[in-house]
């Protein structure tokens, strides 16, 4: 069990910032689409619920992640050689 610390407690600046709670969902996804979240998130090293977490913050927070931008910039540096 952990141990709640009372009294006078320091708080993070950030200890309340949004990206940092977690809040539950349960739904279904076709089984072709966990499949191929899995084995993406398996190639990078990161478990598949993050995974999700970050394309869903991509698309509807318009935040592009370091990986990405350096991708797409293989893909621009590739059509151009």
């Amino acid at each position: 069990m952990k141990k709640i610390k009372t009294g006078n407690v320091e708080i993070d600046a950030d200890e309340f910032n949004p990206k940092h709670s977690k809040f539950r969902v349960n739904m279904f996804v076709d089984l072709d689409v966990v499949d191929e979240i899995r084995r993406v998130a398996a190639q990078r090293n990161i478990p598949y619920q993050t995974l999700i977490n970050q394309k869903l913050r991509e698309m509807f927070l318009d935040e592009v992640t370091l990986e990405d931008r350096v991708e797409r910039l293989e893909k621009l540096l590739k059509k151009r050689a």
